[in-house]
């Protein structure tokens, strides 16, 4: 990994908090990111979790330019079947609020640090921390609670 730097996305109950980008190695980056999520930390309240997914998958429209294959080929890079190329980035999640709700494990509040490679790496990343603190659906959790009247 060269040191382009990262960015750093806070995601809160399914909202974009912050996006930042910084300078600097990835590794380093991450281990600042986890010094500020302890600080907002509740100990008594929620877990403290930090999951390296090292193959988050980003999909991006065939056709490409020359300099997003020369970016893209350094992470793995392939061609799908639907007319999208495919390329793998190492994503860090920091959870610093969150819960369990019945069964389910919910983040609800999380930084994701990733590499920074463009615009649509970027977009990519965004989504993965919105979604990943989104609460489920009402629907889904009152489903087993509720009886069905004929």
């Amino acid at each position: 990994m060269s040191s382009t730097g990262a960015f750093i996305i806070r995601a809160k109950e399914g909202t974009l908090v912050s996006k930042t980008k910084q300078t600097g190695e990835i590794k380093e980056l991450v281990k600042k990111q986890v010094v500020e999520a302890l600080s907002l930390w509740t100990v008594d309240k929620a877990d403290f979790t930090v999951i390296r997914d090292p193959q988050y998958p980003v999909s991006v429209k065939l056709p490409i330019s020359k300099e997003q294959y020369d970016l893209y080929s350094k992470y793995d890079l392939s061609r799908t079947t639907n007319g999208s190329v495919v390329f793998h980035v190492p994503v860090y999640i920091i959870s610093f609020d969150n819960e369990y709700r019945d069964d389910n494990y919910v983040d609800k509040e999380v930084f994701v640090v990733a590499p920074a490679i463009d615009q649509k790496a970027e977009e990519a990343i965004v989504e993965l921390a919105v979604e990943s603190t989104k609460a489920a659906p009402p629907e889904e959790e009152e489903d087993e609670n509720v009886e069905e009247i004929k």
